[in-house]
């Protein structure tokens, strides 16, 4: 059975179609960080400046996005990086949220709710740690704490509501 050529211009009416209008497209990589107290047993040696025991990070599950919010002609990203501390392998702590935040210019950004946030491919580049040493001012003392970073990449795509009208078929098959 073949197909009689349906495509007849009475089939074409004018329809009124909502699409997203990509207004920016933008990879971002961000970089986030806390500073916890160091783990009793982390000290600094005088001479070097480096600690006595290795320090790493583990990843703990995918980075999320926990805030979008449009303002005018930017929008910001808040998100988390889930990670543990392990001091010579040995887990420290469970669970440590390292925060993030990114702004993205976009002139067609409105918060009147036809601006379309989209991210995607979120990924954790690196995760750095590093020593440092604050001062106490009520105590007058030095405390070792740790700077912890992760840098995340993303790609951020702002789109907006538009109704389009175009020519379109409204039935090819007008079945009884």
């Amino acid at each position: 059975m073949g197909f009689v050529n349906q495509v007849n211009p009475d089939n074409f009416v004018d329809q009124k179609v909502k699409v997203l209008k990509v207004c920016c497209q933008e990879c971002v990589q961000v970089v986030g960080d806390i500073i916890i107290p160091a783990p009793a047993n982390l000290t600094l040696d005088p001479d070097t400046g480096l600690l006595n025991a290795p320090v790493s990070l583990e990843i703990v599950g995918a980075p999320q996005i926990r805030t979008i919010k449009v303002l005018v002609g930017k929008v910001v990203i808040m998100g988390i990086v889930p990670v543990r501390l392990l001091v010579n392998d040995c887990v420290i702590c469970q669970l440590l949220e390292i925060p993030f935040q990114s702004v993205v210019d976009c002139t067609c950004a409105e918060p009147d709710g036809t601006t379309n946030v989209q991210t995607h491919d979120l990924q954790v580049e690196g995760l750095i740690t590093s020593p440092v040493r604050l001062f106490n001012a009520e105590e007058y003392t030095l405390s070792l704490n740790l700077i912890i970073k992760a840098i995340v990449r993303m790609c951020v795509i702002i789109s907006r509501e538009e109704v389009l009208k175009v020519k379109a078929a409204s039935q090819f098959c007008p079945c009884p």
